[in-house]
């Protein structure tokens, strides 16, 4: 039987509902409006995490997607990788599935999630160029309506902002909606399973580290890079203790 959170699957669907608004509005404030960074893995985490019921899990899955994608900013004609969209996704299936399981975020069940759902980033940014193709043609029939007089032609562009609010609000609901089978598959992973998981997400933090240093602008990045990944290999094994 498929753990659920607490209050069943009416709750459940709920929650589906909160994180598609959430998730929604960040698409929209990414690129389409505002633009205060709000967006970021290290603010949406943590705020949707905190919508879902649990703000530090949504702050342990949001801290090192931030450091991974610190790199990529989306200004002017910048087209990186969907940060927004994999952080949302991420959070809204690993936040549940932790209550569900009853362990909160911890390490394996955030590797094995964002194990899932990585891919995000590359489809997000697809999903961001057929976004900008759109406002393109949305643009052309604006000026369009505008030349004739049409009082219209002011309201035309809103309609572009609907292709990312649906596609990040329909990722995430699907992701709260899905997360009874992972927090399922981490409680049928065996102990060397949940051993490995748990090292690849500490391998993952090291990465992420690395490849913040990595986006300053310095000859020496590459090598500073090495070593702040190295350092939190060094640490993540020291606090590990014996065993």
């Amino acid at each position: 039987m498929l753990p659920l959170p607490p209050g069943g699957a009416a709750h459940l669907f709920f929650l589906a509902a909160v994180a598609a608004l959430v998730g929604g509005l960040s698409a929209i404030e990414r690129k389409g409006a505002l633009q205060l960074m709000l967006s970021r893995p290290i603010v949406l985490a943590p705020i949707l995490g905190w919508a879902l019921g649990d703000a530090r899990g949504g702050l342990v899955l949001g801290v090192p997607l931030e450091l991974l994608f610190l790199g990529g900013v989306n200004l002017g004609g910048s087209l990186p990788d969907n940060e927004s969209l994999l952080a949302g996704a991420l959070t809204a299936m690993v936040v549940p599935a932790g209550i569900a399981a009853g362990t909160g975020v911890d390490a394996p069940l955030a590797a094995l999630g964002l194990a899932l759902l990585l891919p995000l980033a590359l489809f997000g940014r697809r999903l961001d160029r057929a976004a900008e193709e759109l406002n393109s043609r949305l643009m052309d029939e604006a000026v369009r309506r505008a030349s004739r007089g049409d009082p219209s032609a002011a309201r035309v562009n809103l309609r572009g902002l609907l292709l990312p609010f649906g596609a990040a609000a329909g990722i995430c609901a699907l992701g709260v909606l899905v997360s009874p089978v992972l927090a399922l598959a981490r409680a049928k992973c065996r102990a060397i399973e949940l051993f490995a998981l748990a090292e690849s997400w500490h391998l993952g933090w090291a990465v992420a580290a690395a490849c913040a240093v990595r986006a300053i602008r310095d000859p020496r990045a590459p090598a500073l890079a090495a070593v702040c990944a190295l350092t939190v290999i060094v640490i993540t094994l020291a606090f590990r203790g014996p065993g």
